[in-house]
């Protein structure tokens, strides 16, 4: 198969997939699912290809259709914070900043061969605009980073190291066999080793 070719199948998988989890909403008709795609332009980033880098005013928000990127800051020691995860059938970005754009302080790295639909955050702020639909999805996107920022912030305050990663393992099952140990650890906040001696306590 030609790459071309190739390309253009993985592209129609991704509108696909996208058109797949905007149904799951209940609140899209076919219309309102088709508005998107113009403000949709497929994009491939390799592992350890960064979305986006900190300092950067973001000018688009990523489908995920098929891969694993984390989102993480970088200390002025150069050590490195794992924030969050997304993966597929998910959203990725700096969609927060979609109404007043100024650089964002964090990166977003691809840690597995990814596949993406970049939205535009001009056409995103569009579809708030002239669609209930994706106004809606737009604010239902807040409030879940909202609680999550909430459960994770109280997780640090609260939770004991081997609470916290029990707590991701519920969360998020299917990326424990796809993440390196030292990922996860970040995550969480403690050393690799830290991690390992929990994973065997627990086994």
């Amino acid at each position: 198969m030609k790459m071309d070719e190739r390309d253009n199948e993985e592209s129609i998988l991704c509108f696909n997939r996208l058109d797949e989890t905007l149904k799951k909403y209940g609140m899209f008709d076919v219309s309102e699912r088709e508005k998107v795609r113009k403000f949709c332009t497929p994009a491939y980033f390799p592992k350890d290809k960064a979305l986006h880098r900190s300092g950067d005013i973001a000018n688009s928000v990523f489908f995920i259709c098929s891969g694993l990127v984390r989102f993480y800051y970088i200390s002025e020691e150069g050590k490195e914070y794992n924030k969050s995860f997304s993966h597929e059938n998910q959203f990725a970005g700096a969609v927060q900043y979609a109404a007043q754009p100024e650089p964002c302080r964090f990166y977003i790295q691809a840690l597995e061969p990814t596949h993406t639909l970049a939205i535009s955050l001009e056409g995103l702020n569009k579809l708030y605009q002239e669609s209930l639909a994706w106004a809606n999805l737009g604010r239902l996107h807040m409030e879940s980073l909202a609680v999550r920022k909430t459960s994770r912030e109280a997780g640090f305050l609260l939770d004991s190291a081997e609470q916290r990663y029990k707590t991701f393992l519920a969360q998020e099952p299917g990326l424990v066999q796809r993440l390196p140990l030292y990922q996860i650890a970040s995550y969480l906040g403690i050393t690799d080793v830290a991690l390992s001696r929990i994973r065997k306590r627990i086994k």
